[in-house]
């Protein structure tokens, strides 16, 4: 989806929301949460972050349970880690190519974290005017 000539305030705070993780979010959402492009850029920056931590405690989690299991758990475990890094590594490409998106106006989804707002937030693209 794309919306193009939204106006520069728009942007800024779209840009802002992913400059500084997680607050740089909730500060546009808070400051200019009735422009589209911001909210729907602060709300996919603000599930990114959600996903990595996520992707980490599960990992921890199932890690721990796994190590449990004599020779063969700890291997099991540090192997689990690399989808981490690649859940990781999609992440920050995804993060980098939305922040370009929102300076130039567009609004871009990140695959894994669009799920994850819209269960946190709702669906933004409803509420279009």
């Amino acid at each position: 989806m794309s919306q193009t000539k939204p106006d520069s305030d728009g942007r800024a705070f779209a840009a802002l929301a992913y400059i500084v993780p997680l607050l740089g979010g909730i500060i546009a959402l808070i400051a200019d949460g009735r422009n589209q492009l911001t909210r729907v850029h602060a709300q996919q920056s603000i599930a990114a972050v959600f996903t990595l931590v996520l992707s980490l405690i599960v990992w921890a989690v199932v890690g721990y349970i796994i190590g449990l299991v004599p020779l063969v758990g700890p291997v099991v475990t540090i192997s689990l880690f690399s989808l981490v890094i690649a859940v990781a590594v999609f992440l920050v490409v995804n993060w980098l190519i939305s922040f370009l998106r929102a300076l130039r106006g567009e609004e871009r989804t990140i695959p894994l974290a669009n799920r994850l707002a819209i269960r946190i937030f709702g669906d933004a693209s409803a509420r279009r005017k």
